[in-house]
Formats: structure tokens, sequence, C-alpha cells
């Protein structure tokens, strides 16, 4: 069975469906029946790293979203987490999960005290190979990228997959020189950073489950992990996706599938409503509050892979930008337009006109965002890519 859950905020979505799921009366749904809850998101891996516990409440309908939750004591066992930034909890020392270790998430927070059920590694398993071929999907054309050949020598039947995409992509313009201002006047001066070619990087958004524990060996083949329009300006030149693999217990991987099943429209506003469905963390002294999220103890696999553009287009072909063309007019604007504009970083350097009237040369300007590709991203090449 393998199914993909698109989600803006994981545990945002949680929360969201505990709102409507507490409610018993058929919708709408009246602010007055919002319960606060405890959200908890994190887990712990067979990665030497730092690890991370983000706690915040169950925020109502009407508000921006959840609120991060301060001032908690957290351990895993003997490790201690602290707050560094709000709501969010690092392990003080990096440590890496153990087979045949218990491992509990402990929280004291506003006098209360919370514990999770013991959680050991369930099984290791090698992700597969990674494959992209550009496909019809839905009526889109695009690039797929799909896992295959992932194998098990053990009992990893339940697999969560996460990716970090990251694309190198060039502004619509190359420009050498620059306008900058000096005493009030325009000034053409040679480009002092790299401003058309540039890297983006995105976490994913997706959760995406597999489980092969009906199939006659463990092994996925044709997931899908990411679907690329043809239009999406990371495939307009070199792009690379990092999939990580946790193997996860059967108990994680119902509370997931759970989730995906009240995401549905049909469940969420249903006149009969499903109800809240538990994790494994309880308040030690208040066993019937309702707390949302789900801690686990996972092993962990990655793999990598690139393409470029020309490996699934034609390379003289219009590549996707995040700028249209349309968007990108040139135009001559009188000096005092032209100052105000440089002042408010709102047009580049196209071209100087020929000819010298004083007090200044008439420039040619396009708007920063056909030049500076670092409006959507870092000009920093990663320390990992590959050309």
């Amino acid at each position: 069975m393998k199914l993909i859950l698109k989600y803006k905020s994981f545990f945002t979505l949680i929360a969201l469906i505990t709102i409507l799921a507490s409610c018993v009366e058929e919708i709408p749904i009246e602010n007055e029946s919002f319960e606060k809850a405890l959200v908890i998101e994190g887990s712990v891996t067979n990665e030497m790293k730092q690890h991370q516990i983000k706690l915040s409440q169950a925020f109502a309908i009407d508000t921006s979203g959840p609120n991060p939750l301060s001032g908690a004591n957290l351990s895993v066992n003997e490790f201690v987490f602290e707050e560094n930034q709000p709501g969010i909890y690092v392990s003080r020392d990096s440590f890496a999960a153990q087979p045949g270790v218990d491992y509990q998430l402990n929280i004291s927070v506003n006098e209360n005290q919370y514990e999770s059920q013991p959680m050991q590694l369930t099984g290791t398993s090698s992700i597969g190979e990674l494959q992209a071929d550009r496909i019809d999907y839905r009526g889109e054309d695009g690039v797929a990228i799909t896992l295959n050949n992932q194998t098990s020598a053990g009992t990893a039947n339940y697999y969560r997959y996460e990716y970090t995409e990251t694309f190198k992509f060039n502004a619509n313009y190359f420009k050498v020189n620059d306008l900058i201002l000096v005493d009030g006047e325009p000034v053409e001066i040679p480009k002092q950073k790299e401003e058309y070619t540039c890297y983006q990087t995105n976490e994913s958004q997706d959760l995406i489950l597999a489980n092969t524990n009906s199939l006659s060996e463990d092994s996925v083949n044709d997931l899908l992990i990411k679907f690329i329009d043809s239009d999406n300006p990371s495939l307009s030149n070199r792009y690379s996706l990092l999939v990580k693999q946790y193997v996860i217990s059967r108990e994680a991987y119902n509370y997931y599938e759970i989730l995906q099943e009240l995401s549905g429209s049909d469940n969420l506003f249903s006149q009969s409503q499903p109800g809240f469905f538990a994790g494994n963390i309880s308040n030690v002294n208040n066993p019937n509050e309702k707390i949302i999220g789900y801690f686990d103890v996972a092993s962990v696999s990655t793999k990598r892979i690139y393409f470029n553009y020309e490996d699934f287009y034609d390379p003289e072909s219009i590549r996707p930008t995040f700028v249209s063309l349309s968007a990108c007019e040139v135009t001559l604007p009188d000096i005092p337009t032209l100052i105000a504009q440089l002042e408010q970083n709102a047009v580049k350097w196209s071209e100087t006109l020929p000819g010298n009237p004083p007090p200044v040369p008439p420039y040619l300007v396009v708007p920063t965002q056909c030049v500076d590709c670092t409006l959507f991203g870092t000009n920093e090449e990663p320390d990992f890519w590959e050309d």
C-alpha cells in the first residue's frame, strides 16, 4: 500500500483535524467547542546528530497557526534537550539510537508531566534507487521521481519518506554592470556580486508512506516521491533531490495512515465526526488530556539524485523562469524617476545608450527581479553540489 499526503504543516493539519473531530454537532463548527491541546513533533533516529523536538499548542480555527510552547524541560532517556528557538528543543549532545534500547520522551511544562511509550528501533533497510522520468501525470506534463528496488533483509515493512530539493537556476538576463547612487546620482559600475546563477533549497511538504506488509517480499517499487510540472522553474537548469527513508513501527504507520484518512474532506465535514485519534504520548497525571503527535524511533537511510534540464527537454527551448518575460519590460526612465527606482531597488541596469548628454547618460533598466536571482535563492553553491 502506498500513499502520499500533501500538507503545509504536518502538525498544523493534525491540530485542525483534532479541532474538527472534537465537535459533536454538525457543521458549522463553533469556536466555543475548541479545546487546547499540546502538539508534539519529533523523533530520534540512528543518525549521530543533535535531535530536535517541537512543542506547540493547537490553535483555534480563526487564528493564524500553532503557538510555540516555551519553557519546557524535555529529555529522551538521559539526553537533555534545550530550547534554542521558541518551541524548538534540540538535544544538548549528539547521539544515535541503538538497537534493543528503549527510548522514552519526557516533558515537564506548566506543572504537567508528559511521557511517551517506550520505543525501539524496529529494523533497518537501505533505501533503493531513485529514478527520474518525464511523464504525463494526471494530465500534467513534467518529471516524476520514483523510488524502486528498495528491499530489506529483515522485517522493515513500514516506511516514511521525506525529501529536500535543491536546484540551480538563472535570472532572466545576464548583466555585467550595475547602477548605484553616488552622492544622489546614478553611476554605472561592474557588478559586485553574483546575480545570474543561484540555488534554492526547499524541505518536503509531503507525508509519504509505504507499507509492504501485505506483499510477498519487503520491496518498494514505483513509489512516487515527487512530481515536478514542466513549467516549474526548479527544472530550468540542474535539479537535485535528497530522499530520506525512515523505517518506522507499525503503530507509527497506523497513526499516519489514520491522519491521512481524517484529512479527506468527506471525513472532516461529514455529519458523523470520527473522533480524536490518540498517539503514544500521555499526561502522567491526567490520562484523558488530548495530546497531538507521535514520538517514534526510526532508522534512516538516504539517497540523492541529480538531473539536468536537457536530460528531458530540448536545450534550445524556452526554459521556465520565476519571472515571466512579459514582466521584464525594458524602460528608459528620466533621471528623477531612475533615482527614485534605484532608492527602492526596483530596477537594475540593462544598457547604457550611446552619447553622453549632461549630467549623466541615459540608462535602460529592467525590474530587479529579472536580473537578480538572489531574490529567489542564494548565490552560494551548496557544499554537496555536483555539476
